[in-house]
């Protein structure tokens, strides 16, 4: 997500905005070098909950190379976690129809599978060329096929590097991130001829319909709520064109399991996955592609530590849920008080954040159901 925006009400989070963004706006951190972790060093061993897991970076990791990234990323596969979840950012790769720059996310790719990471391969956000005139890249494209050329090339260049999965789209249910308002047919519009793009060339591949955010309370010039989203989804002929549903269970600064607002863990992961159920699909699951939060003042590291303890074994006691992703390992900032700069498992320079990195790598080893 790169953009927050956060109101709270009856001590709950109630608008969140993605934390995928196209341009990293801060420079990369540098690593200590008293722990400047590689890829040679041995990963931990993966669990049945740590198979279950991931992390994600948003755009900050795109401005990251040479011995910065392969820090993060064997810093994130120590933790035992499986899946890297990156932007596959078309706005940025396809400036010109036609002529594709894939390198941020070679880079990206090739450090990860070499860190034994699996991939999430997020794909979103337009050129212009592609868009109507006057509106940004968060706009969908005016011809959805352009967006399925671009997902059907990622595929051909990414599947024998063994990327598996790939989300459509990022928070498609908010304002910021579909303008100029959700649209669960435009979005269905859009997934659909995706789905049978990425499914021609590997049809073993998951596409996970886009992590839609939590925002219960928001008005309709700002957001749809997630079950009202899906359901949209289905009426406009979805139930075919994705293989699981995503969706961003944040809560914070409320407990994951006792969240008394909108209840956007507890209440509406069921929620989504009944509606699922009654269009008959129930053998798909719910991917949680992205959820953290900030330490700063209000949500300090020891809330962080048992916020993420709690949320992990609340979602993996769900028979119908996939991997959740955490957001995110490194901090992107130094600001002790902006939680942009501070959802990360350790500090920008790579300072382990205790309890934080600790209770994560716990919670990889939790029992699964």
């Amino acid at each position: 997500m790169g953009a927050l925006a956060v109101a709270v009400a009856t001590g709950a989070v109630v608008f969140l905005v993605g934390r995928s963004n196209p341009a990293p706006s801060r420079p990369p951190a540098q690593p200590l070098s008293v722990q400047n972790l590689t890829c040679s060093s041995p990963p931990a061993p993966r669990t049945p909950a740590g198979a279950r897991a991931g992390i994600t970076e948003g755009a900050s990791i795109g401005g990251r190379e040479g011995a910065t990234l392969e820090a993060e990323l064997a810093g994130i596969a120590a933790t035992g976690a499986r899946y890297l979840r990156i932007d596959v950012d078309w706005s940025a790769i396809e400036q010109q129809p036609g002529v594709q720059d894939w390198s941020v996310v070679d880079r990206i790719v090739d450090g990860a599978r070499a860190c034994g990471l699996d991939v999430i391969g997020l794909l979103a956000y337009t050129p212009g060329w592609a868009r109507s005139p006057g509106t940004s890249e968060h706009s969908p494209p005016t011809d959805p096929s352009t967006f399925a050329s671009f997902a059907r090339a990622a595929v051909e260049r990414y599947a024998p590097r063994g990327v598996k999965a790939w989300e459509i789209w990022n928070e498609p249910n908010l304002t910021f991130f579909w303008a100029p308002k959700p649209d669960p047919a435009g979005y269905t519009a859009l997934l659909g001829p995706a789905y049978d793009a990425i499914k021609a060339v590997d049809p073993s591949s998951t596409v996970i319909s886009g992590g839609l955010a939590p925002a219960e309370h928001q008005s309709r010039r700002e957001a749809m709520k997630p079950l009202t989203f899906l359901e949209g989804m289905y009426r406009a002929g979805a139930g075919g064109k994705f293989d699981a549903v995503g969706y961003h269970p944040y809560t914070y600064p409320a407990m994951p399991l006792d969240d008394p607002g909108d209840a956007a863990f507890v209440k509406v992961t069921p929620q989504l996955h009944d509606a699922m159920t009654k269009h008959g699909d129930r053998k798909k699951q719910i991917w949680g592609t992205e959820m953290g939060a900030p330490t700063v003042p209000g949500t300090s590291t020891r809330f962080v530590a048992e916020y993420l303890t709690k949320a992990f074994k609340g979602w993996n006691r769900w028979s119908f849920t996939g991997p959740l992703i955490w957001y995110g390992y490194l901090d992107a900032g130094t600001n002790p008080t902006d939680p942009e700069d501070n959802f990360g498992l350790v500090r920008a320079d790579f300072t382990p954040k205790e309890p934080v990195l600790g209770a994560f790598k716990q919670a990889m080893r939790q029992r699964v159901r």
